[in-house]
């Protein structure tokens, strides 16, 4: 899909408001980042102590405490499984709320490979045990992999997904907002449309759609330099025009430089948002088989720890 570069102004009802949302993703990031960082340290501070105890006895991944944290990060883990089951079985789609289940999938996905590793002891006693283990680390890096995909084409950890019509239109929307009271022609509007027309042109293919992202970052330093050097000219015209004084030269440079900012980071994120979505599809075809090679695995290991 190609983008359509329009010059008329957007009706008020569907015209995006980049600043609206932008606050909006910041009070979603911040408090959800608040949880993260409070859970990330709880999740670090148990491996710590579980580790300061490896030589104490205290935990026996055969009996005891040991043999109980490894009962209940396997029934964690088995309950990953809810979820998936959750979005497939028709009777199930109208339990709770999907973002708390997601939410709760991922909290799982890390508390279960962390009670199996205090499990067991940070040692490797045996061969299906070695092998349980590194099959519940790939499918725990997976879900990590898979939750920054997930990041990538969603607003907010829990939020609606992304639509490549919604953001090119974001990104028209800052770029109607840089230079909005500099007199001039403004000839920078012609870079930045060209530069729209490419970055953000049809990408039919896996490799059009990598070759983009790989190269975005390239294009926006060009751009932003030639685009920033016309508008500092615009605005040392319009203050030997007006009389500014230096401050008020720096306050306008400062907020262009803002407004591009913004305006090329919606530019890349709707640039790339076709390649993460192949990575997010891609994804969910492997992480599922890898979930069940973790099931068998652990079946075996339980299996054989009981009978030997």
């Amino acid at each position: 899909m190609s983008l359509e570069l329009r010059t008329a102004q957007p009706a008020r009802n569907d015209r995006p408001h980049p600043m609206r949302d932008r606050r909006a993703d910041r009070r979603t990031k911040g408090d959800g980042g608040v949880a993260v960082t409070l859970f990330s340290a709880l999740v670090t501070g148990a491996l710590v102590w579980a580790w300061t105890q490896r030589e104490t006895g205290l935990i026996d991944p055969k009996t005891g405490l040991g043999y109980d944290i490894g009962i209940a990060g396997a029934v964690l883990m088995l309950a990953l499984v809810l979820y998936p089951l959750r979005k497939r079985l028709r009777a199930m789609r109208t339990w709770g709320n999907p973002a708390g289940w997601f939410r709760w999938h991922m909290v799982l996905g890390i508390l279960g490979p962390m009670l199996i590793v205090i499990h067991s002891n940070f040692r490797l006693a045996s061969t299906n045990a070695t092998v349980a283990l590194v099959a519940m680390l790939i499918v725990a890096g997976s879900g990590v992999a898979g939750r920054y995909l997930y990041g990538r084409i969603h607003r907010g950890l829990y939020g609606q997904k992304l639509e490549a019509r919604a953001m090119r239109e974001e990104a028209i929307g800052w770029r109607q907002t840089l230079g909005g009271d500099l007199g001039g022609s403004h000839p920078w509007r012609e870079v930045l449309a060209d530069f729209e027309r490419r970055a953000l042109a049809d990408t039919p293919t896996v490799l059009s759609a990598l070759g983009r992202a790989l190269t975005i970052n390239g294009q926006i330093a060009a751009c932003r330099r030639k685009v920033t050097g016309l508008i500092d000219a615009e605005i040392r015209i319009d203050a030997r025009a007006d009389g500014w004084s230096k401050a008020t030269v720096r306050k306008r440079r400062a907020a262009e430089r803002r407004k591009l900012r913004t305006y090329f980071n919606s530019v890349r994120n709707t640039a790339t948002l076709g390649i993460y979505e192949r990575l997010f599809s891609l994804w969910h075809v492997l992480h599922v088989p890898l979930f069940i090679l973790l099931v068998i695995t652990a079946i075996i290991h339980v299996v054989a720890v009981h009978l030997y």
